[in-house]
């Protein structure tokens, strides 16, 4: 028999907690005085073999792999498959944004730092970009076609955002400035299945076309895909400035103010930081549940060893306790010394299967835990620096 069908024998009578002294040396006075030494032992373990089964059934069905639910990223730049991230960027391009700042148009500046940042996100969210004001004039006789034009001139991957540049090429800054309407189009842009919505409003100004804008964002950060709306105002006065915070308030979102395009592509910066903490996050969380794994697992392993070795030792005191009792009764005839070797050489069997099991299923625990924790870090390190370094540039 192999080690683990000897050990999965049924325990004798009164092995463990059914143990009863008078009991077992009554039943010891009712064996024959002319056994055989194997016979002898085969009714001692009759009598008094503990229940080993548990925990041989532990150690043959053991799993020693180590298996993290956060899903690794690919060799490019992503966000966990889980999460599904929606970025909605809106540009003003209201006539207002002709405006110089340091030699260059407001609108050069804008157009610049979100090609910047779209270059930066992660590759497998999803991205649209909008413009509106970009039709018609500043004049009254064109105010109706500049009010109602909103138009999504991108909308694709992250890893296909060398696209924004082009399409950006065509937008030249027009006439009014329906920012409650463009807010109102990132509805038909998001898809039902996203779990995260951004948006970033780049605004030079306050609506000058009748819109609620702090109504739709709110609208925005209530539905079902919670959406949050930051706006960034592009040199904007004090009184469009309180407007935008109030719009930024109701998405749920922040209002940073910007006079350069340096400073406009410094919070973009700062945004796309926030996004790459997902990766950090993932690192955390992958780590941690390997950790956690291994270590439930190993303990698992080390309790399972111990308690078979308590019981072997319990075992092996009762066995020389009823070999004891029968060398008084038995002394003439009974193979004593035969018999005491194979009470100690089943204490040693036993006791080397459990050392031995629990210390190759632990160590193959440790060497699983170990891989899986460093494949997670090296690639979340190698993502996170990529990251870092594309901020610095």
């Amino acid at each position: 028999m192999t080690d683990e069908q000897i050990l999965m024998k049924a325990p004798g009578r009164f092995g463990g907690s059914n143990y009863d002294e008078q009991k077992v040396q009554n039943a010891l006075d009712d064996l024959p005085a002319d056994l055989t030494a194997d016979r002898y032992m085969e009714e001692l373990l009759l009598l008094l073999a503990e229940d080993y089964r548990p925990y041989v059934s532990t150690f043959i069905n053991f799993e020693s792999t180590i298996t993290v639910n956060n899903q690794r990223p690919n060799a490019k730049l992503t966000l966990p498959a889980n999460r599904k991230l929606h970025i909605s960027i809106l540009l003003d391009a209201s006539g207002s944004m002709k405006a110089k700042i340091n030699g260059k148009s407001k609108m050069d500046s804008a157009k610049e730092a979100i090609q910047h940042f779209g270059d930066k996100m992660p590759k497998n969210a999803e991205i649209s970009l909008r413009v509106y004001g970009h039709k018609g004039t500043g004049s009254n006789e064109d105010k109706p076609l500049s009010c109602r034009t909103t138009e999504e001139i991108f909308h694709g991957q992250g890893v296909q955002t060398d696209q924004i540049k082009k399409a950006l090429e065509e937008i030249n800054p027009a006439g009014w400035t329906p920012i409650a309407n463009a807010l109102e189009s990132v509805k038909q842009d998001i898809n039902p299945e996203t779990t995260d919505s951004v948006v970033y409003v780049v605004s030079d100004g306050i609506e000058t076309c009748g819109g609620d804008p702090v109504r739709v964002a709110k609208e925005l950060h209530e539905s079902k895909v919670k959406t949050v709306v930051n706006i960034i105002g592009f040199d904007v006065d004090n009184e469009g400035q309180k407007m935008l915070k109030q719009v930024a308030a109701s998405g749920g979102g922040e209002f940073i103010s910007t006079d350069t395009g340096e400073a406009l592509e410094k919070y973009l910066n700062k945004a796309y930081e926030k996004l790459r903490g997902e990766w950090t996050l993932w690192i955390e969380k992958g780590t941690g549940q390997a950790n956690i794994q291994k270590e439930k697992k190993q303990g698992e392993l080390n309790r399972t060893r111990e308690t078979m070795q308590r019981l072997m030792n319990q075992e092996n005191l009762n066995l020389q306790a009823a070999l004891n009792y029968m060398k008084t009764k038995k002394e003439s005839s009974l193979p004593w010394s035969d018999i005491y070797k194979k009470i100690e050489n089943r204490k040693s069997f036993a006791w080397r299967y459990a050392d031995e099991t629990g210390r190759r299923l632990y160590n193959e625990v440790s060497q699983n835990g170990k891989q899986v924790y460093d494949e997670i870090q090296d690639e979340g390190k190698k993502n996170v620096d990529d990251l870092t370094d594309k901020t610095k540039n």
